[in-house]
């Protein structure tokens, strides 16, 4: 029997980022990306439709920020695992988006073994944070 593929959608506001994303993604057999959004209302309709296990979520987009749109992601589908993609290493964007529900943060400057961690621990149920981020995290708690 095969293994169920893990179903992601992508959510950013840059074409050229979601397709090399996208690129990436598509060189492991046990990932189907099942769509894309450029901003955060039409993420949470593409939730409700495309029923993903994983959003890659970019925090700054027109028309809805990626805060908003996981708030009410994870208050509709609170199965949905949710993985911050963004530049902002600031503590209160970090704080703000665990807060609102994310089950990681990786920035967009992270290798592409590193965003390969972050995918596959936020799809085992567990928390990535980059190392940028979890200093930050844990600093703020010291």
């Amino acid at each position: 029997m095969l293994d169920k593929k893990h179903r992601i959608l992508i959510v950013d506001d840059h074409t050229l980022f979601r397709a090399g994303v996208r690129a990436l993604l598509a060189q492991d057999p046990s990932i189907e990306v099942v769509g894309e959004a450029d901003n955060g209302r039409d993420a949470i309709r593409a939730v409700g439709q495309l029923t993903p296990n994983l959003v890659l979520m970019d925090l700054t987009m027109p028309s809805m920020n990626g805060m908003e749109a996981m708030t009410e992601i994870k208050r509709r589908y609170p199965e949905v695992r949710v993985l911050v993609m963004t530049l902002h290493k600031a503590e209160d964007y970090i704080h703000a988006s665990l807060k609102a529900g994310a089950d990681g943060y990786i920035l967009k400057d992270a290798t592409q073994e590193e965003f390969r961690v972050a995918i596959r621990s936020v799809l085992q149920g567990k928390t990535y944070l980059s190392m940028d981020v979890s200093s930050k995290v844990v600093t703020g708690y010291l």
